[in-house]
């Protein structure tokens, strides 16, 4: 079983199929003698795409969160948001086997958090294919943090050298000992997001007397810690 999440919202229906296109920089070049060699440079950013189909009526093998029916709009919404916010968000896809154990989250060792930027969607209609639905076409790059300055920067005379006092990662959050569900949440995406491990989620729900993970509410406190 596969869920898809976009910055903690679950798609009704999960994709049949996902594209994930691990770049590089390396580059090859010929030298004098003709002799072929590979410059090794740093990995470049992954492109993952896919297509979702986006449903206008509550059909029975869609599945939403908290089980509340919401239209097309609504995710279309969500795409339009995540393109004007001009901020990363986190993209994964759980696979779960038939007893419900993940096997799959969509990260790396090298991609521990799984953050992403709307690179670009495209939306179909076609009413001989699918009725009153209608289907988007997804494009996301891979996001990888970076330390901005939060104090001051200092530039030598010359301009050729530049110290920065203090920084931060743009990603970074401090864990919080408790969250209050707010509408959307999930229980892995909680975890993802405040304790950078999705996975913890079985562990938070026993913690918290939750029997079923999947189904949370929103205003409940959840502690974390």
């Amino acid at each position: 079983m596969y869920q898809f999440f976009i910055d903690g919202v679950m798609l009704p229906i999960a994709p049949a199929s996902m594209d994930t296109n691990i770049n590089n920089k390396n580059t090859t070049i010929t030298l004098l003698n003709g002799e072929e060699i590979n410059i090794v440079k740093s990995a470049g950013l992954s492109d993952v795409s896919f297509t979702a189909l986006l449903p206008n009526k509550n059909y029975p093998f869609s599945v939403y969160q908290n089980g509340s029916f919401q239209s097309a709009q609504y995710y279309l919404d969500l795409l339009e948001r995540l393109k004007l916010s001009q901020k990363p968000f986190l993209f994964f896809a759980i696979r779960t086997d038939d007893s419900g154990n993940v096997v799959y989250t969509g990260s790396t060792s090298e991609n521990k958090e799984p953050y992403y930027t709307l690179e670009d969607y495209s939306i179909k209609e076609d009413a001989e294919q699918y009725g009153i639905d209608c289907s988007v076409e997804i494009s996301l790059k891979q996001y990888r943090s970076y330390a901005t300055a939060t104090g001051k920067i200092q530039i030598d005379s010359n301009g050729q050298t530049a110290t920065v006092q203090k920084q931060r990662d743009a990603t970074s959050k401090q864990n919080s000992k408790s969250y209050t569900v707010q509408k959307g949440d999930t229980l892995w995406n909680i975890c993802k997001k405040e304790l950078g491990d999705g996975s913890k989620y079985q562990q938070i729900a026993q913690k918290n007397g939750i029997t079923t993970p999947n189904n949370i509410q929103v205003g409940q406190v959840i502690q974390l810690e």
